[in-house]
């Protein structure tokens, strides 16, 4: 099993939650700091690594998935230019999974400050 954390469309109550987690509780919640950077375009958001590497608040929540789920949400954001990082996360305790886009964000993509994407 591995831990991934999302923070866009694949949270509870957004379509690929439904499409790919339904039923699947997460194991935790939280707002947490993180080197990345939270871009959206209206449908969807990204994380892009800060440049200078400063933490910035995510809202994420973490689901424990197995080897044929995690391999569902590869196909899922791969095509998009994601990628999927281990990084540690104080807040949990552990590391976690979680999918990054390259800086800079794409244009029309614009800042999310409050690093809580509600879509």
């Amino acid at each position: 099993m591995t831990l991934v954390a999302v923070y866009g469309t694949l949270k509870q109550g957004h379509y690929n939650y439904e499409r790919y987690l339904r039923g699947v509780s997460p194991v935790a919640s939280a707002l947490v700091e993180i080197p990345f950077r939270m871009y959206a375009n209206g449908d969807y958001p990204m994380l892009v690594p800060d440049v200078d590497g400063e933490r910035h608040r995510i809202r994420i929540e973490v689901f424990d998935v197995d080897d044929r789920k995690l391999r569902e949400l590869d196909a899922l954001e791969e095509p998009y230019g994601y990628w999927r990082e281990s990084i540690p996360v104080e807040e949990l305790g552990r590391d976690v999974e979680v999918y990054l886009h390259p800086a800079p964000a794409p244009p029309g993509f614009s800042l999310v400050l409050s690093g809580d994407w509600r879509g």
